[in-house]
């Protein structure tokens, strides 16, 4: 990204994903990555940055986050009727939703309702009542969700231990889901303790049964983490009242990390530890099935300083974020830095020396590490993919083209 994504303490506790069920806690020690006191997810951090804006109006963020409304042209294609394309709409993309490619879209969820934890109110809804963009992908078919987000354990605590404020919650999402004949809503509460797995089940349950009597045809969607260290997810209890799960498959290594790594590692290796199929079966083994499953992938990367060019170097510093778009604009395109590729893990990177005992490490994804990532998603038979977050690509059609060649039912005919 342009900006830097500041650096901010916070407690998103987790738990091992492992492939044996009857030892979920044994693989804690391969995350080398992440550890529960220090992980803070890109969603997070994002919403510390840019929480305190209180803009009106999307123009006002296009301002902000100079976006151009550069024009691409993609393939056309309608997604697989058998496929659940998904991704998330972030406020502070403003309208860069003029340049989805909403036919290749199952579903969209617009981040967020910003939870206020003491009332079950919001602190701000951004544009959900005003946008055009839910307009504009209803005209094309596009489901759309409106997420629910609180960040932090003290926060979760706090709401999930008021049946008010539980309540105020349910009530203010069935008004704001009616106002944009949405589609249902995506839970995204990270950080939630381990004395709050009983809470957070009643919550979960509650939430599903009152907005489904509202409209049976509301659908509830849960944002599973990428290592559940607390074990929160009661999946045997609650998986009757989730129509669709999203595995946010992404941060495996990110600001929190004393090494660099790919952000989304495909296989488990002794270099970089767990990755996205150590997740998936974790949650396999757990009980969720495979077509309720829809496997979020990044649009954005991860960048560290480093005293060495190595990959998975001891990192001095963490630099940001950088969202695909300024990855291809200033790295690929204007430095003309060659991008190479770690088969182990299935992810690019960039290797930049900014001086001789100084060199930067960035990994992301693009067109050959998500092929890879989501012929793996194919071939396994899981509901769908998504992205984190929608425009982050803005400018570049080369993502929303793979998404038409591997998931539209041209591309995919029998």
């Amino acid at each position: 990204m342009k900006k830097l994504f500041f650096t901010i303490f916070s407690l998103t506790l987790f738990i091992s994903c492992n492939t044996d069920p009857k030892s979920s806690n044994s693989s804690v020690n391969d995350v080398k990555s992440m550890d529960s006191v220090n992980y803070i997810s890109q969603r997070h951090l994002q919403n510390q940055r840019f929480e305190n804006y209180n803009f009106k109006t999307e123009e006002q963020w296009d301002s902000l986050r100079t976006i151009s409304h550069k024009k691409v042209l993609h393939k056309k294609g309608k997604v697989h009727p058998d496929i659940r394309t998904f991704g998330w709409h972030i406020y502070s993309n403003g309208s860069t939703y003029k340049n989805y490619n909403f036919s290749m879209l199952w579903g969209l969820s617009y981040f967020s309702y910003a939870l206020q934890p003491e009332t079950g109110s919001y602190k701000t809804i951004h544009q959900w009542k005003t946008t055009s963009l839910i307009d504009s992908a209803k005209t094309k078919g596009c489901k759309v969700f409106f997420s629910v987000s609180n960040f932090g354990k003290k926060n979760n605590t706090i709401f999930l231990r008021n049946q008010k404020a539980r309540q105020t919650l349910i009530d203010s999402l069935s008004s704001l889901l009616a106002l944009r004949s949405a589609d249902g809503i995506n839970i995204d509460f990270e950080g939630v303790s381990k004395k709050d797995k009983e809470h957070f089940t009643k919550f979960i349950i509650e939430i599903s049964k009152n907005l489904k009597q509202d409209n049976p045809n509301y659908m509830i969607s849960l944002c599973l983490y990428a290592i559940d260290w607390n074990d929160i997810f009661d999946i045997g209890v609650i998986d009757p009242y989730i129509d669709f799960y999203t595995l946010m498959g992404y941060d495996y290594y990110g600001s929190f990390s004393k090494t660099t790594g790919p952000v989304t590692p495909l296989k488990k290796s002794k270099k970089f530890g767990n990755g996205l199929e150590t997740s998936v079966n974790y949650y396999k083994n757990k009980g969720v099935h495979f077509n309720k499953l829809i496997v979020g992938l990044p649009y954005y990367g991860a960048e560290w300083y480093t005293k060495k060019p190595e990959i998975g170097a001891v990192a001095t510093r963490f630099k940001s974020h950088p969202k695909y778009q300024s990855i291809k604009e200033l790295y690929i395109d204007s430095l003309k830095i060659p991008v190479q590729f770690d088969p182990k893990s299935a992810s690019s990177y960039i290797i930049i020396k900014d001086s001789n005992k100084v060199y930067r490490q960035l990994f992301f994804e693009d067109v050959k590490s998500l092929s890879i990532k989501y012929n793996w998603i194919k071939s396994n038979r899981i509901g769908g993919v998504g992205i984190w977050a929608l425009g982050y690509d803005d400018g570049y059609p080369e993502l929303w083209d793979l998404l038409t060649e591997k998931f539209s039912q041209e591309q995919n005919a029998p």
